[in-house]
């Protein structure tokens, strides 16, 4: 598949992330071990700042001078020695407006989700190749330049667009706690891997199989995928308890497509949401920053951390569970599917506030239609129903459809 040049930062990007500082071969290879989680102190808090106060065009600004520093500061990370570290927190901040710009850069392509997934795929092909070929002295000296091919403006924020929904914070908390329980899994979960890997590397498949899997199922219902990824995380934790090589490889297997389920649905989350700054930039903290609670968890808990993990995926699975059965509960006991005596003419003072789409969809549902019917008339898809019936009932004034038909049928 031939990318659109849209999603060329952000693969770049990706891949310099999955080869330096995220515990990449190339940080183990200059000998610098857990320099991720102070790449990912840094980060997280410049994100946060970020979001707080950078406007869309000094976003553009700090992209490109993020862009330089983080290939010098890469560059000299093999001469590092006892200041790897205080690199790794510089890195951290220099990297952060990188990590918001290639995702806004994904908006320029004609289906940013699709082409998120497919980056993140071309990018552990790519991290693949590097692995089996790392005494090539030729990615020393080729990967610290990677930030450098972002630099380039592809779809920049040029003011806050808030014509999509915004970005729901509920969401975020199933994120950010499965990143904790992740962090915890994989202090045992890597090292025993090690031990009993059937074909180092044959987890990435897993990675890369269900991140494409996860755009129709996001496609088709979000909270499915979350609880997806959630399951496919508890039955790792399962397996690992039950230990022995091929228990040990399956909880790999599991775990990894837990991953990708997860990462794909975070992108998903924010290339659907409101179209900011702050959108990014919080989401992507809340990604990150469960990382690193997990790493630091993990360091303090020491043996602990397995028990406290197994409960914490425990309670996190039964939330995600009530959140699926209230989503699709609360689709089902929708008042009626349809105005009594079929969808009236929309009034004046409501066709005023909206859309021509935005009506056509209406008077769609109005006659009695289902998101999905509705997405199968407009030959569009059932995620952008939802997303124009939001729209509808935040320039209604009204929280959700059940409101909003009780609304018409009074005018």
């Amino acid at each position: 598949m031939r990318f659109p040049f849209a999603a060329f930062p952000f693969f770049i990007y990706a891949l310099w992330l999955l080869a330096v500082p995220m515990e990449g071969p190339l940080l183990s290879n200059w000998g610098i071990a857990g320099g991720s989680r102070w790449f990912l102190l840094t980060h997280v808090a410049t994100l946060v700042i970020i979001g707080r106060w950078v406007t869309p065009i000094r976003l553009r600004l700090f992209a490109r001078a993020g862009a330089a520093a983080t290939a010098l500061l890469t560059l000299g990370l093999p001469l590092a020695g006892e200041y790897s570290i205080l690199y790794m927190v510089i890195l951290g901040i220099s990297a952060a407006p990188l990590t918001i710009k290639t995702c806004c850069d994904l908006h320029a392509s004609s289906h940013p989700t699709r082409t998120a997934a497919w980056c993140l795929v071309a990018a552990n092909l790519m991290l693949a190749v590097i692995q089996t070929t790392l005494t090539w002295p030729l990615w020393t000296m080729l990967l610290p330049f990677l930030p450098l091919l972002t630099m380039p403006i592809v779809a920049a924020i040029e003011k806050d667009d808030d014509a999509r929904p915004p970005l729901k914070w509920s969401y975020l908390i199933f994120v950010f706690i499965f990143q904790i329980v992740s962090g915890l899994m994989y202090a045992f979960l890597y090292p025993a891997y090690a031990d009993h890997a059937f074909v180092p590397g044959l987890e990435l498949p897993f990675y890369m199989l269900a991140v494409l899997a996860s755009v129709a199922i996001y496609r088709h219902d979000r909270d499915l995928l979350l609880v997806g990824g959630l399951t496919l995380a508890m039955a790792a934790f399962a397996l690992l308890q039950v230990g022995g090589k091929l228990p040990i490889n399956l909880s790999m297997f599991f775990m990894q497509a837990a991953a990708g389920c997860i990462d794909l649905f975070l992108l998903a989350l924010l290339l659907t949401s409101a179209r900011t700054v702050k959108t990014f930039a919080y989401g992507l903290a809340v990604l990150c920053g469960g990382i690193v609670a997990g790493q630091f968890i993990s360091l303090a808990l020491g043996d602990a951390s397995s028990t406290v993990g197994m409960a914490g995926s425990l309670v996190l699975n039964i939330a995600a569970l009530t959140l699926f059965l209230r989503h699709h509960w609360q689709q089902r006991s929708d008042l009626p599917r349809a105005l009594p005596g079929g969808p009236p003419p929309l009034p004046a003072t409501v066709q005023c506030l909206l859309s021509e789409r935005e009506i056509n969809v209406l008077t769609i549902i109005l006659s009695g239609k289902n998101y999905r019917e509705a997405a199968k008339e407009l030959a569009i898809s059932e995620s952008s129903i939802k997303t124009y019936m939001k729209r509808i009932c935040d320039k209604c004034n009204v929280s959700n459809r059940q409101e909003l038909l009780k609304c018409l049928a009074k005018s």
